[in-house]
């Protein structure tokens, strides 16, 4: 492994821990240089990606330091079927909502036919924020099926993961998630719910919830801003869990179109 891909990983493991946090200086170019036995150029090498993945800012004359908005990893993978919010709570971090509607609308283009609904039906559109450590990341928006929607409370909306309450709704937890990731431009609507830049870059995670026959419970996406990034482990789960893959998106290429079984997320 290249050295400055080991000076990465150590300065990413200290702030994915919680060693380090938002705000906190970094080791200097000669200390790392020095425990690496390696060169500051190499040192700028490592700390110059990761500047421009945001996950560090340079002040000159003072040094690097964390960054206030540092992205937030979250992990999947195919061992078990974990929500957004319980993959946040493995980063020591946890997931509040802010200003939830719930609306009865006609079914837009495919909805329909994926909540397996009549073509005029009128379906239930969920909207809400998703909110980490007091920033807004995520814009949810779902679809569900009048049967279901019609027993979704406030109360839900305000404090509980789409995962949780649907199992509540149901008698059962959906055992499975489908899930189709892509990157966008954010519309005028996103980019002023999530308070970020109208054609942002934005990642999409397209998604269905099912119950164990298959049948699809609900149907939407959940739009996050630009420096959340999720890392993927694909096949045998690895002997140390807490390693990050970042061949993720190779990975993903070579299993795209496939499903693996079990449970997903």
């Amino acid at each position: 492994m290249p050295l400055y891909v080991r000076i990465q990983d150590k300065i990413r493991a200290a702030i994915k821990s919680g060693s380090l946090i938002a705000g906190d200086r970094l080791w200097s170019e000669a200390e790392l240089a020095k425990e690496f036995a390696t060169t500051r150029a190499t040192v700028r090498q490592a700390t110059d990606r990761l500047e421009f993945e945001g996950l560090i800012v340079r002040e000159p004359g003072r040094g690097s330091f964390v960054s206030e908005t540092a992205r937030l990893h979250v992990p999947i993978g195919q061992w078990s079927c974990l929500t957004f919010e319980e993959q946040v709570k493995l980063t020591g971090r946890s997931v509040s909502y802010s200003s939830p509607s719930l609306t009865l609308v006609d079914s837009p283009t495919g909805v329909s036919q994926t909540l397996d609904v009549d073509l005029d039906a009128k379906v239930f559109c969920m909207e809400r924020l998703r909110v980490v450590d007091g920033r807004a990341i995520c814009l949810e928006i779902r679809y569900l099926p009048h049967w279901l929607g019609s027993h979704v409370t406030g109360a839900m909306l305000e404090s509980r993961s789409t995962h949780d309450f649907v199992a509540e709704i149901i008698g059962e937890t959906p055992p499975t998630i489908v899930v189709s990731i892509t990157a966008e431009l954010a519309t005028e609507h996103v980019a002023e719910r999530l308070k970020i830049p109208e054609k942002s870059a934005v990642s999409v995670r397209r998604n269905t919830m099912h119950r164990a026959n298959g049948d699809v419970l609900l149907c939407g996406r959940s739009i996050y801003v630009g420096d959340v990034s999720t890392d993927y482990v694909l096949g045998s789960e690895l002997p140390n869990r807490n390693q990050s893959a970042d061949a993720g998106p190779a990975a993903a290429g070579r299993n795209r179109g496939k499903l693996p079984r079990g449970r997903r997320a």
